[in-house]
């Protein structure tokens, strides 16, 4: 499974997701800083990968990049690192059950949602 993390996400999940046995690449490491949302989720889809946001925005993408795209959100205030990570390690492999298909899943300290997809 092989992931695909929005600026936004803490440089320290991409770590943990690579020992949880994930590949996980950051937009630096496409050399795609600043590019906009839906080039996010075009280069995902090209990679064949899930993205990984803090942004609730990709929630709302085009109609045409939502029917390929994959997209876990996480929910979280304050954005701490460390509570980041361990809604990944609880929650990932759950969410990756509901993305073998395109859709979009919220990760929250309240669990899973799945409503969105």
């Amino acid at each position: 499974m092989k992931f695909l993390l929005d600026e936004n996400v803490p440089i320290s999940i991409k770590k943990l997701i690579k020992e949880l046995g994930y590949e996980a690449k950051t937009l630096k490491d496409e050399n795609q800083l600043g590019i906009k949302n839906g080039d996010v989720a075009e280069l995902a889809i090209k990679r064949e990968a899930i993205i990984i946001t803090l942004d609730s925005d990709f929630l709302t993408l085009k109609k045409e990049l939502q029917k390929e795209s994959r997209v876990i959100s996480i929910k979280i205030h304050p954005r701490d690192p460390k509570e980041i990570g361990e809604l990944v390690k609880k929650n990932l492999k759950e969410a990756i059950n509901h993305l073998k298909d395109p859709g979009k899943v919220i990760i929250s300290k309240e669990g899973l949602d799945f409503n969105y997809i």
